[in-house]
This record gives C-alpha cells, sequence and structure tokens, in this order.
C-alpha cells in the first residue's frame, strides 16, 4: 500500500467521522428525501393495520400516503389515513393565525393546524436554515382518524418519529 493510498483513507476517514460527530448531511435539498421512509411499517403498526404506501408527486410536493382498515363499529365515516408531504420550495415561518399551537418535536420546531377532521404538524426540513438559500423545504404530517380527537396527539408522535430522520 502507498502513502498516498493511506494518505487518502485517512482523509475520508477523518470527513466522515465528522460529519457523524457534528451531525451534519451530506444532503443538499429537501428533494433528497423520500416521505416514504419516514416512518416505518413497524412504528406504523402502533396506530393501526396500515397498508402499503401510495406514493405520488404533485408539483413541488412529493407525497406518500398511508390507509388505515382498522375502524371502530359506529366510527366507519372516517378511513383512518396518513399523509406525509414534503414541499421542495417552500420555507418554514413562525405560526400563523389558523395554527393552534407550536411545539418541539425532538428537538425540531413545528407548527399545528387544524380543521375538522385533519391535523397537521409541519416542521422544517433543515434544524439550521439561516443564510442557505438551498436549505428550503417543509415536511407535513397530516393525520385523520375517526375520533378527531386523536388527530393532533397521533400527528405530534408521528412528527416525533419523522425529525430525527431529517436533516
Amino acid at each position: 500500500m502507498t502513502n498516498r493510498w493511506r494518505g487518502g483513507r485517512t482523509i475520508v476517514l477523518i470527513s466522515v467521522v465528522g460529519v457523524l460527530l457534528t451531525g451534519c448531511s451530506f444532503f443538499n435539498s429537501s428533494r433528497d428525501i423520500d416521505p416514504c421512509s419516514l416512518v416505518t411499517d413497524s412504528e406504523l403498526s402502533a396506530y393501526g393495520d396500515y397498508g402499503e404506501p401510495e406514493r405520488r408527486d404533485r408539483g413541488n410536493q412529493r407525497i406518500c400516503t398511508w390507509y388505515n382498515s382498522t375502524t371502530q363499529p359506529l366510527r366507519t365515516t372516517v378511513t383512518p389515513q396518513l399523509n406525509i408531504y414534503v414541499n421542495h420550495k417552500q420555507r418554514y415561518y413562525t405560526a400563523g393565525q389558523n395554527d393552534v399551537e407550536t411545539g418541539y418535536a425532538a428537538g425540531r420546531r413545528y407548527k399545528v393546524r387544524t380543521t375538522d377532521s385533519t391535523c397537521t404538524v409541519t416542521m422544517p426540513v433543515f434544524k439550521n436554515t439561516v443564510g442557505s438559500k438551498k436549505k428550503k423545504g417543509t415536511v407535513d404530517i397530516a393525520v385523520t382518524m375517526p375520533d378527531p380527537k386523536d388527530n393532533c396527539p397521533t400527528a405530534r408522535k408521528i412528527a416525533e418519529i419523522v425529525s430525527p430522520r431529517l436533516h
């Protein structure tokens, strides 16, 4: 083995260790995120019987939807579902008028919006976006359950799972 080869290996090793220690990411864009990979089947099983995710793109969004076949008697008007949207060009803003609350999921700030049937938790893809035009992107976690009282607690729990998997 030549000294040149050893030197190259050492630089690569130091770079990898530095990235791991600082928590930096090799990702440059929210486009690198697959919304269907942000939660696992076993993690979703705690909330019911979810099938395979459906993937689709819409404009600047990548969307993943899971439908839950678990329903309680007399509550069959709503099929429980989870939607995760990655919005590539959107910047995260502080809470607006329609936001119910703000908080933190695994150290990442979020805001919550509700409708009669859905609760949506929105988080920035990047924890630190100051001074970077490339660090755009938000993740929306939208939950619809048969009992609307379950929507926001479930959305916040899913946000705790998703947050560490972002940049």
